[in-house]
């Protein structure tokens, strides 16, 4: 997927690379020097099987060669040629021949070149050989795989069941090609949080996570061209838990073999798993000042058990269970533990730096650190870690980014703990997840990456960019998401489907980039303003049935379970979860109104959870349950803490008594306007013999917001029954220019709700029209007593109110103007970022690919407004994406003035609490994916003004301005954007 392209399947392909044969690989013997890696010689054994699983035949010839420079017989007229310039025979002759030209990747870290020679000096018989010359060990293998994926064999062939592509012909194109050096040099996961989904599965399918479940994991990381892995350590489920090292001998070994490099989480030092400790230890025993001596020989075993095996060590301590040290000096301690372990590794190797170390600056650790209470040897990598929600807290400041150790990132792609756990779908952001790799990279952050993977499984797409960036930083560009989806489906399902599935993967991204599925609720978006939730849900939708759509007409039914994995589950499930929550809203809301709909949402509700779980079962069924327990993560039943829920629950449930009319005072039907719940919804006392219509103080609940010609283009009111009775209602306004969607209609209790959309037709509304227009809907048949039918009005203020040209800008309306960052030409320095940020228009900030002036010479990002509305109050309200302050000398700032008033300088995130420690107002952030600054402007007139705002730093973020006159409502995005006139 990220290499130029080696091979092809027509013959006639080869004419636009020359007049050079092509070198058919069908049939071609595999060669590998019996003196080389383990592990390349099982990428070169599972390299044949890829040719068999893609021309659906036997595997390709695998000889293992023991006399390279005897001459080796290959069987047949063509061979592929694997090896390392270190330890392959094969190879050292035919670069000693002049026939491979290695120099470009001769001391180089994990790189290979491949290349086609004719009549290979060291294979008799051989007319011509395809050879993979790699410059150590990995960079061979990932050279093999490289080709594997080419041929048509996915990384996902196994985890997601992506079918090989069948090629009955196969050709070596007359190129040459060589890798230059990963981006980032140790790439990795964290198997973690797995119980009960991943362990479920190990148990059921493996019977541990030993040697042949972590066969699976190695051969997909090399696969994605990773090197790195902290294995599954949860306790508990069965206890003590699981131990890569313990539950089967062959695990290190056997990742040494294959070339992963094994090291331990952040909190498990020197090679041992916190399970082993507690499975001959009581709780309450991790204590360095009380066991000391106990622990440094748990640490010493470690360290000798895993000697002869490519590891890096993790340094430091952290208190029991994943915690912070109960102690009066826990940097101390963490000194101590330092200085023991690195004596102990000079006692086994002979010098403290023989093994790569690591110290991993998680949660306190980091605060330490910034504190200046920690001694670190320079040798030792600086492992920084994101906030567990995909926000760098930390990369390296002055001298920290030329350590001889280097630095790197732990980064959460799913997380258990504060605020909120987040573990069953893939819901992170992926264009934030660019930024913050980028700018992790950018500042030298590049010796090891990490992610925490969760159960692996359902995190493919995230994996994928992740491994892509670590691999080749500037694979994916800011305006290059969809390429980069594009290529990915192609890949996986075919360049037949390639656009629409890369299509569905963009919307889904932009979808849960505006906040992760465990922490939505009932309440978290707007059913009553600015047509949020319903909007939101809309798209869910349509991308559900596009994605049902292309499963029933496009994808083959080979295709089928990788489709239903990768886009049809989780879109699926995202759009339950959603419509859940807001039909909790929903429901909740009309049953405050006294709605008898209020019940088909609740049921709605109910069949929705239902379908939830069903969505599960139909995973966990798929190829005969291949993949059973992968989707037991709960997700409902959050509640004030992180905890994830036992057992799925849903909780707010209201339903209305159906069969009983309502007190006559209010009558049968009820009329709800958009952006108001009503005045005392659903009780009664003596205002209500104010309806019908409603008088008085119950007018702002019957009042809808104005509009204008710069305004919305429609507003909306509800009809709904809240008795027993089937009753027919019209609707009429005074004006023809004032347009009803619908003017009558037949409401059934228990049946949908009747929504009016309002237009206006303003051509023809009189000039200068500035007056409160009531709106009359009556019902007929549906109340008794001495009322008789019900009757409301609907206050509507029409104001046909225009600028003059010349203008160029965005227009007030509905008392505030909303912009979004991104909304006009973005000037340099800055730069748009499409795809980070909640809305579809992404953000801007600095370009940090260039040099930039000095902040002063900084040029304003200004924007051009009118208001109709002077105030003396006007807040502008400015929406950041969620970034931290990731260099302590160099906090992250912003500039602001409006018009000619004085540029005002703030900081983004306010000083924490603890050096090191995360800033206040973090909590909230986090879960909303945005800082929410709000700046008091003062006094401003209508008319024309600019609002003018200059970052300070690469790492600000800037989605959203919003100038608030008065007008603004409470929703989760805010305002949508304001309409921009050009006026000449």
């Amino acid at each position: 997927m990220l290499e130029p392209q080696i091979v092809t399947f027509e013959e006639a392909a080869g004419e636009a690379k020359g007049t050079e044969t092509l070198v058919s690989l069908v049939g071609a013997t595999v060669l590998v020097d019996n003196n080389d890696f383990p592990g390349v010689k099982i990428a070169g054994k599972t390299l044949t099987e890829d040719f068999g699983r893609v021309t659906k035949s036997e595997a390709s010839a695998f000889i293992v060669t023991y006399d390279a420079a005897g001459g080796v017989d290959s069987r047949s007229e063509i061979a592929i040629v694997i090896g390392s310039l270190e330890k392959s025979g094969l190879i050292q002759k035919l670069v000693a021949a002049g026939q491979v030209d290695v120099n470009a990747v001769r001391g180089k870290w994990e790189s290979f070149c491949i290349t086609v020679v004719e009549r290979p000096i060291c294979i008799k018989g051989c007319k011509k050989a395809l050879v993979i010359a790699g410059s150590d060990k990995r960079g061979t293998i990932f050279g093999t795989y490289t080709l594997s994926e080419q041929i048509g064999v996915s990384p996902w062939y196994w985890w997601a069941d992506v079918p090989p592509k069948y090629h009955k012909d196969i050709y070596a194109l007359p190129v040459t090609f060589s890798s230059k050096e990963p981006s980032v040099k140790h790439r990795g996961i964290f198997i973690n949080d797995e119980a009960p989904a991943l362990t479920g599965f190990v148990l059921e399918k493996f019977g541990n996570y030993g040697k042949k479940f972590h066969i699976k994991v190695f051969e997909l990381l090399l696969r994605l061209k990773a090197n790195f892995m902290w294995p599954a350590m949860w306790p508990g489920y069965p206890n003590p838990g699981s131990s890569f090292f313990t539950d089967d001998p062959e695990n290190q070994k056997t990742a040494d073999e294959y070339g992963i490099v094994i090291s331990t989480s952040h909190h498990e030092p020197m090679q041992r798993a916190t399970n082993e400790w507690f499975e001959d230890n009581p709780d309450g025993s991790w204590s360095w000042l009380e066991n000391k001596q106990k622990i440094s020989q748990f640490f010493d075993e470690g360290l000798k058990r895993a000697k002869g095996r490519e590891s890096y060590l993790t340094m430091g301590m952290r208190g029991e269970y994943d915690k912070s040290m109960k102690t009066d000096d826990p940097a101390g301690v963490v000194r101590d533990v330092i200085k023991t372990q690195r004596s102990l590794v000079k006692e086994l190797y002979g010098c403290e730096d023989a093994v790569p170390q690591l110290l991993a600056l998680y949660k306190e650790v980091q605060e330490y650190w910034d504190a200046g209470n920690l001694d670190v040897p320079d040798d030792v990598t600086l492992l920084f870690a994101d906030d567990n929600f995909g926000t760098l807290r930390r990369l390296p400041s002055g001298r920290e980014v030329d350590r001889p150790g280097g630095a790197g990132i732990y980064y959460h792609f799913e997380y258990v703990g504060h605020p909120r756990s987040y573990k069953w779908l893939n819901s992170n952001s992926l264009g934030k997840t660019w930024h913050q790799l980028r700018e992790a990279h950018r500042r030298n952050a590049k010796q090891i990456w990490v992610f925490n993977v969760g159960d692996i499984k359902p995190m493919e797409v995230p994996l994928s960019l992740a491994m892509a960036l670590a691999w080749d930083i500037n694979s994916v560009q800011a305006d290059s998401f969809l390429q980069f989806f594009e290529t990915l489906a192609e890949r996986e399902f075919g360049d037949e489907v390639a656009g629409p599935v890369a299509a569905a993967w963009h919307e889904y991204e932009r979808l849960t980039s505006l906040r992760r599925h465990e922490h939505i609720e009932a309440d978290s978006y707007s059913v009553l303003h600015y047509n949020e939730a319903n909007t939101i849900l809309s798209r869910w939708e349509a991308l559900l049935s596009s994605v049902e759509d292309l499963y029933s007409t496009k994808i083959s039914e080979s295709s089928k379970p990788a489709f239903f994995q990768l886009l049809l589950h989780p879109i699926k499930a995202s759009t339950i979860y959603t419509s859940l929550r807001i039909h909790l809203a929903l429901n909740q809301h009309y049953a405050l109104q006294r709605r008898t709909s209020a019940n088909k949402a609740f049921n709605a509700v109910l069949s929705l959870f239902s379908a939830d779980f069903a969505l599960s079962q139909e995973f966990h069924s798929l190829l005969n349950g291949k993949w059973n327990h992968i989707m037991r993560q709960t997700h409902y039943g959050y509640r004030e803490t992180w905890h994830a829920p036992s057992r799925d629950m849903i909780s707010g449930l209201c339903y209305v008594q159906a069969g009983q009319d309502s007190n006559p005072l209010v009558g049968q039907m009820g009329v709800a306007v958009e952006g108001h719940a009503g005045v005392r919804p659903g009780v009664c006392n003596e205002e209500s013999d104010r309806t019908h219509p409603s008088r008085r103080d119950l007018v702002p609940g019957v009042t809808l917001g104005a509009m204008t010609p710069y305004g919305p283009k429609e507003r909306w009111l509800e009809v709904f029954s809240r008795g027993s009775i089937a009753l027919n209602w019209t609707a009429s306004s005074p004006y023809e220019w004032i347009k009803l969607s619908k003017t009558e209609g037949h409401l059934v209790p228990g049946e949908d709700d009747a929504r009016i959309l309002i237009t206006v037709d303003w051509d023809a509304v009189p000039a200068g029209f500035n007056e409160e227009v009531l709106i009359d809907v009556r019902s007929t048949g549906g109340n008794y007593g001495p009322y008789g039918d019900d009757f409301e009005q609907i206050h509507l203020p029409i104001i046909n109110r225009h600028i003059k040209a010349p203008f160029e800008g965005f227009v007030e309306a509905d008392g505030h103007i909303s912009v979004h960052a991104a909304g006009q030409p973005v000037p340099a320095p800055y730069y748009h970022l499409p795809e980070v940020g909640r809305s579809e228009a992404g953000s801007v900030s600095l370009d940090p690919s260039n040099p930039l002036p000095d902040v002063s010479e900084l040029p304003f990002l200004t924007y051009n407004i009118y208001t109709f509305t002077p105030t003396t109050n006007a807040v502008l309200d400015l929406q950041f994406n969620m970034t931290l302050d990731y260099d302590p000398a160099r906090c992250m700032e912003y500039d602001v003035q409006i018009d000619d008033s004085e540029v005002t300088t703030h900081r983004l995130v306010q000083e924490p609490n603890t050096k090191g420690g995360l800033p206040i107002g973090w909590k909230d952030a986090v879960r909303d994916c945005v800082w929410k600054r709000r700046h008091d402007s003062g006094e401003l007139k209508d008319g024309e003004h600019v609002v003018k705002l200059r970052l300070r730093h690469e790492n600000v973020l800037l989605e959203k301005v919003v100038l608030d006159l008065g007008g603004v409502k409470e929703s989760y995005l805010g305002p949508p954007p304001s309409r921009y006139v050009v006026l000449k």
